[in-house]
């Protein structure tokens, strides 16, 4: 019988979550697969866990089920920012890029840009016909961690600010022909886990800060929070984040969620 699958996206949090979670889940009997894009297509490919981003999770539902043991969220501050060229209140109507993003963080912009700034959106990624507005610029992962200027906003936290709730990026899907053998270890593991990981979030930040020029100060706090369980509030979240954005989605059904251990 082939090892269960554990999968994970290449995205900043991914990186730092995968070299924590390998040996321990490969001692369990586990296989851990990166993928630079992971979608919801690829993780049906291989059925197992997979952190994956919000709005490639419900599509999955309600085939799999929103697991409650993990979730990456962000409050204070979040590896999604918004690069523009000038001002926000100096910018009446302009051009949003967002293509090369997930797709959590293009409906994070989409629910907040408008809303939040104070800008009209007139074309998303490169439509035709409004060549001479501003372009404002989606950014993630290390690309997002520079300093916070007039430029230079965090998305997350404008989302926090906005709503009173995180922004939740990923979200912890499960296939139903998973035995509750195989996952409550896996639970244990992710509880532990995360404990550990925002105890050690001012170390992790030093050691990525040394290998790129990012606000030690902004990951630090990114690291501190990012790492939950799936409370009432981060529930309600997503629910928020599905109806803002468009997304076409539906508000995932309270019984969809359910701990990895029951």
């Amino acid at each position: 019988m082939p090892s269960p699958v554990f999968w994970l996206d290449e995205s900043l949090l991914g990186r730092v979550l995968a070299p924590f979670l390998r040996p321990a889940l490969e001692q369990m009997g586990w296989e851990l697969r990166q993928q630079r894009d992971l979608t919801a297509v690829t993780v049906r490919s291989a059925p197992g866990l997979a952190l994956l981003d919000t709005i490639e999770a419900l599509a999955l539902v309600p085939a799999y089920a929103l697991a409650t043991d993990l979730a990456l969220v962000a409050q204070h501050a979040s590896v999604v920012a918004l690069e523009t060229p000038e001002r926000p209140d100096r910018i009446t109507e302009a051009v949003v890029v967002s293509e090369s993003c997930r797709p959590a963080s293009r409906a994070l912009a989409r629910a907040t840009i408008e809303p939040f700034f104070g800008v009209r959106v007139r074309a998303w990624n490169g439509e035709q016909g409004v060549a001479a507005l501003p372009v404002l610029r989606v950014q993630e992962d290390e690309a997002a961690l520079g300093p916070l200027d007039e430029r230079y906003h965090d998305l997350g936290r404008a989302w926090f600010v906005l709503t009173g709730q995180p922004f939740v990026s990923h979200l912890l899907v499960v296939a139903s022909e998973l035995p509750s053998d195989a996952l409550r270890p896996v639970a244990s593991l992710l509880h532990r886990l995360a404990e550990e990981l925002a105890g050690r979030a001012a170390e992790l930040a030093a050691e990525l800060v040394a290998a790129h020029p990012l606000d030690a100060e902004r990951l630090r706090v990114v690291l501190s929070e990012a790492f939950s369980v799936v409370t009432p509030k981060v529930r309600k979240a997503v629910d928020e984040l599905v109806r803002r954005s468009g997304s076409g989605l539906r508000v995932p059904p309270g019984e969809i969620y359910r701990p990895l251990a029951s």
